[in-house]
């Protein structure tokens, strides 16, 4: 017959090769005929507890424990199960109770760490994790639980510190060289994560979270396409984590893909829809494709989900701005900045650090890709909060990027105060950029030969509440056929044409608002196209940006269909490889003349070119947008002329 310690060897052995219906059945033996067998208890409570019976395995723990309350390994396994449970608070009571029992109990020491981290108790899980290094000094685990919880209180670099002695200790360790690309992520070593994260690699070329590591380093680094290709990796191995569809997002919308950037936000809400940062990212998707009511729904569901999120109240500020409710729309806004007014975007290799002066309101500069990310680091200070004397980071470079003079009235007394202050230079001096405001333009270059630059009136909204749209045009020498648009719109947006008197009667315009009303010409060209030019300005010299051309009048790049035609493709080529030669040597000296009387150091002017030779104005201010084309798309022959402008543009920045 067998001894107890011979059955309980053989369920052992059963219960190790998986064998688990025999196994249990020996177990249940020895506790029928022993009940207080400590080695049995501890062993079938395990047992328990791997087959998911947690009640059944807490029983048996506790049992031992009363048998025999100085027995370690019982206290761990009850706090483990406990852990395990998110009983936190319980879990670290077992772990301490066993560290009384055995101060250097390598498994207690590392639990106690992470469920202190867990539960929220970073200071004492550091305390935890720096006496488990301690007291096993040669532990990877406890290396690991240390870093972890360093890195959760935001020690980025201690924590790295901890990372690189796990590794050392354990180079096949696949948690720790991604715990180390993390934390390294988190220090801003970016160029050393992608290192590490090449080595997680090397030991697990599946992992999921390795690919999802790796495209976080390419995307901070600007290489945003390989980016993609490595989150999508990622998605791969891991379709269901929606953290690696939000990043995947993301990077979608740096490559202006809207399209794909909304498809991946909406999969990682789909698998967690109290996911707040893709509410939040979808709804800049939503709004930057005018998608005013989807971008707003999801605004708000992410500040359901944290009050103070603050993309969510900037693009709630904007939608509400779009829609009239500017006391709402201010309120968003003192929500974000009222709290914070300097964000700082480090690069990773800075060329030079720049300080962006810019507004709470619409109507910034466009600078993403006149300051790329993975080469300058941009200091983000929204001016119009700032406070008296407020201390700033270093930096290289002042530009000012309020660019739109018809919203740039709260931030003028801020940054004339910082500027007589700091006595910097600033790109973009905010008096030069008040002259360009949209009604100034016809007295700032109306005699500049060459030029036709319309008749334009600012009407106000109490004016227009009080005697209507066509009677406000006529008191101001307007006349049908005219152009009517609200305050500090661009790019035709909300652009209406009145041909007739009739046609003017009948439009309407957004309640309390201020609007434009412009004198139209008809400047279709001879072949019956229409045609849109944009020169930039860098430091007061001309550089070709494009060339739109359409068959309706209100010309916009993007619905021209320009892609589709070789020959409209061809044109444009020929304009920005040699604009004087496309124009005209007269039209290129009139528009060369812009840009001097605009004095600023930033800007551009979009215009058209009359049969008659003449270069009719259309706009011509601070807010135009640059940005490269995709390198293998229809358009890409563009990039030579973008890459021009932005080089120009950081020379500047360089003087």
């Amino acid at each position: 017959m067998s001894t107890t310690f011979e059955t309980i060897a053989l369920a052992l052995d059963h219960h190790q090769a998986g064998r688990r219906d025999e196994a249990e059945s020996l177990y249940r033996q020895v506790l029928q005929a022993e009940p207080a067998d400590p080695t049995a208890l501890y062993l079938y409570g395990l047992f328990n507890f791997e087959g998911g019976h947690t009640d059944a395995a807490a029983e048996l723990f506790k049992s031992l424990i009363a048998v025999r309350p100085d027995h370690a390994e019982a206290h761990v396994a009850l706090a483990n199960l406990r852990h395990w449970q998110g009983a936190h608070a319980t879990a670290i009571e077992g772990y301490r109770r066993a560290l009384d029992l055995a101060p250097d109990h390598a498994g207690a020491l590392v639990q106690l760490t992470s469920a202190l981290r867990e539960q929220g108790d970073l200071e004492a899980a550091v305390e935890a994790g720096r006496n488990a290094c301690a007291r096993v000094p040669d532990s990877a685990p406890a290396r690991l639980a240390l870093a972890a919880s360093l890195l959760a209180a935001g020690d980025a670099a201690a924590a790295v510190e901890a990372y690189q002695t796990a590794t050392a200790l354990d180079p096949q360790s696949l948690g720790a060289q991604n715990g180390l690309t993390l934390a390294l992520l988190q220090a801003g070593r970016t160029v050393e994560a992608l290192a590490a994260a090449d080595t997680a690699l090397a030991l697990t070329p599946q992992s999921g979270e390795t690919w999802f590591l790796v495209g976080t380093a390419l995307n901070q680094l600007g290489r945003t396409e390989e980016a993609v290709a490595s989150l999508k990796r990622a998605a791969k191995i891991d379709p269901l984590r929606a953290a690696v569809q939000l990043n995947l997002g993301n990077a979608y919308v740096e490559l202006d893909k809207a399209e794909e950037a909304a498809t991946c936000l909406q999969q990682a809400l789909a698998i967690d829809p109290t996911l707040k940062e893709a509410h939040a990212s979808l709804s800049s998707v939503y709004l930057m494709a005018g998608e005013s009511e989807a971008a707003e729904h999801h605004a708000r569901l992410a500040l359901e989900l944290d009050p103070d999120m603050a993309v969510a109240h900037q693009n709630l500020a904007s939608i509400l701005a779009g829609k009239g409710e500017a006391a709402e729309a201010r309120w968003h806004r003192d929500q974000v900045y009222g709290r914070q007014n300097l964000f700082v975007e480090p690069a990773v290799r800075p060329e030079a650090t720049v300080l962006v002066l810019t507004t709470s309101e619409s109507g910034n500069v466009p600078h993403r890709y006149l300051l790329p990310k993975a080469r300058f680091t941009r200091i983000n200070w929204f001016i119009e909060y700032a406070t008296p004397g407020q201390d700033l980071p270093p930096y290289d470079a002042v530009f000012n990027a309020v660019g739109d003079a018809d919203l740039a009235g709260p931030t003028l007394e801020p940054m004339k105060a910082f500027i007589a202050a700091s006595g910097r230079r600033v790109i973009n001096e905010p008096d030069q950029v008040m002259r360009t405001g949209r009604q100034n333009i016809p007295a700032l270059l109306g005699d500049v030969e060459g030029l036709v630059v319309p008749q334009v009136a600012r009407l106000s909204a109490a004016d227009l509440a009080r005697d209507g749209l066509a009677a406000c045009v006529a008191r101001a020498g307007l006349s049908a056929p005219a152009l009517v648009r609200p305050l500090g719109a661009h790019g035709g947006q909300g652009l209406v044409r009145a041909l007739t008197p009739e046609a003017l009667a009948e439009l309407r315009v957004a309640a309390g608002e201020d609007a434009y009303a412009t004198a139209y010409h008809d400047y279709r060209s001879d072949d019956g196209w229409w045609r849109k030019y944009r020169m930039m300005f860098v430091d007061r010299r001309p550089y070709p940006y494009h060339l739109a051309i359409s068959r309706d009048w209100l010309v916009h790049y993007e619905s021209a269909d320009t892609p589709g035609d070789p020959e409209r493709i061809d044109e444009e080529r020929r304009f920005l490889e040699d604009p004087q030669a496309a124009l005209g040597a007269a039209a290129m000296a009139a528009v060369s003349a812009i840009g001097q009387r605009l004095d600023l150091d930033y800007c551009g002017v979009d215009f058209s070119l009359l049969p008659d030779g003449r270069v009719l104005v259309f706009e011509a201010n601070a807010t135009m947008l640059v940005h490269p084309e995709p390198e293998n798309g229809p358009l890409a022959h563009k990039n030579p002329a973008v890459a021009t402008i932005c080089e120009a543009f950081q020379a500047l920045l360089r003087r």
